[in-house]
């Protein structure tokens, strides 16, 4: 007898240990997309603290920033949104979302509304399965899980992989790297935007909305069923609803969708927000990465709008500063943080010129364009020099294609145009003297070196924008660009 339970006592421990093997193997094959993603709605939720689900696709995963938001207002909400996903992927996972924490509002995208193909597998549905993937890896296995495949998939093998991931991960061994097994200890890099995704790069060539005049879609849809779907559900828990449409190069039949949404919402007595419509929220000749996607610039127009409108609409509560909410603010002042330490020596001039757009007001710079440069016909490049501080003076450059100079000093703005006499400056960095000779020659002297001009180089000698960052009293980085074949090249010194 005592042999038996001796037995039964070793088997036992063997099949927990391979259990245990078992289980961390598959966390270190496992790809970590959807554990970056979503991780950190699974740590808030045990804690109750996520007040807003947003749903959709990647236009608000890029659009909607919830760490700002919770900087601005202190409300907090947990992007949702998955890549590709259509308001029947949408649905599941809010209802996947919806088994660990109950929120207070959900705002949902009406993007792909006339979406009307029945199930993901659909060839036509042009569903990524890896998209997908990202969106349900995170959820562990569940009756509302099995129940999501069962809506979403016509055929049965193509639930598997989404069910028992294991299938798909099961030979990642070959392209297995350090942090893959950082996914064991717990200290794997999670996202830290609450589930956002924000770019920061800028399409130069300029975007031109137009408003076609579209009507409502003709019929009923897969989307509209869908977004009826979310909405009913929500009501029936007393979760409060707001559809919004966020800006887009919305086509035709894309205005139709928020058009019908608009009056979906309206039926079901809920709050609507076609930001469509609603003019001067975004400026499309520099606030998107490309026709579908904003930008920074333009996510924190779109998150600083949404704010306003739902302090002033909606009883969410302020968590700013409140006990449980640490991870919370930790977040918004990395996020801060980040932008600063990556806001200089970019590559790409759009990307430096954004960043500068968002942390001027921390820096002293100066910034020189040469005369006769095509820059002047860059109109997002002017456009994200005003947002800096450039005035009319900039514009009388950009016309005569004369050289231009700016001193920006801690949101102080100095600006000299065309060729002239000596100019004088005294900034927080000291004493500068600026003096354009030429269109090509310009002189810039630091402090009481008058022999040093720095806005020479032999190596740079036709450069189209120099941009000088000033620390102590020096020049601590100098960048330059120089207009080849509509790209910018870059060096620096």
């Amino acid at each position: 007898m005592k042999k038996k339970i001796g037995l039964f006592i070793k088997t036992a421990i063997f099949l927990c240990l391979l259990g245990i093997c078992l289980f961390g193997c598959s966390l270190i094959i496992q790809r970590k997309s959807s554990y970056i993603k979503n991780e950190m709605y699974m740590q808030e939720s045990e804690k109750n603290n996520i007040d807003v689900f947003i749903l959709g696709s990647s236009h608000v995963i890029n659009g909607i920033n919830p760490i700002q938001l919770y900087e601005d207002t202190g409300i907090t909400a947990y992007n949702l949104g998955g890549y590709g996903s259509v308001l029947l992927s949408s649905y599941w996972q809010y209802r996947l979302a919806l088994a660990y924490n109950t929120p207070k509002l959900v705002i949902v995208d009406a993007y792909m509304l006339e979406n009307d193909i029945r199930y993901i597998d659909d060839p036509n549905a042009n569903v990524n399965s890896e998209e997908l993937h990202l969106n349900i890896d995170r959820f562990p296995l569940s009756r509302t899980k099995l129940a999501a495949m069962d809506d979403m998939f016509e055929h049965q093998e193509k639930k598997y992989p989404f069910l028992f991931d294991f299938m798909v991960y099961h030979d990642r061994w070959k392209e297995l790297e350090a942090d893959d097994f950082k996914r064991v200890t717990g200290t794997a890099e999670i996202n830290h935007l609450m589930g956002a995704d924000i770019n920061y790069e800028v399409l130069s060539s300029g975007l031109a909305y137009t408003d076609f005049g579209a009507g409502t879609l003709e019929n009923e849809t897969v989307g509209t069923t869908y977004l009826r779907r979310i909405i009913e559900d929500c009501q029936s828990r007393g979760i409060d609803v707001v559809v919004v449409t966020v800006p887009f190069l919305a086509m035709y039949e894309n205005q139709a969708a928020a058009h019908t949404a608009a009056n979906i919402a309206a039926e079901y007595g809920v709050a609507n927000i076609n930001m469509l419509e609603i003019p001067g929220i975004v400026d499309y000749d520099v606030d998107f990465m490309d026709a579908g996607h904003m930008n920074i610039m333009g996510a924190t127009k779109v998150t600083d709008y949404l704010g306003k409108w739902l302090s002033e609409n909606k009883d969410l509560p302020d968590h700013r500063n409140e006990a449980g909410y640490e991870n919370w603010q930790k977040f918004s002042e990395e996020f801060e943080a980040g932008i600063l330490n990556n806001s200089e020596g970019n590559e790409d001039l759009y990307s430096q010129l954004v960043y500068l757009n968002l942390t001027a007001k921390d820096k002293t710079f100066a910034i020189s364009i040469k005369g006769g440069s095509k820059i002047y016909a860059d109109t997002a490049l002017l456009k994200l020099l005003k947002g800096i501080g450039a005035t009319e003076q900039l514009d009388m450059a950009a016309e005569g294609k004369q050289p231009y100079f700016m001193i920006y000093d801690h949101g102080n703005v100095s600006e000299v145009c065309g060729i002239g006499e000596m100019a004088d400056f005294d900034t927080s960095q000291g004493h500068m003297q600026y003096e354009p000779a030429s269109d090509l020659y310009r002189v810039l002297f630091i402090g009481d070196d008058t022999e040093n001009n720095v806005l020479y180089s032999d190596a740079h000698p036709y450069v189209d924008m120099q941009l000088l960052f000033f620390d102590d009293g020096d020049i601590s980085s100098h960048q330059y660009y120089t207009l080849n074949y509509l790209e910018y090249e870059y060096a620096q010194e």
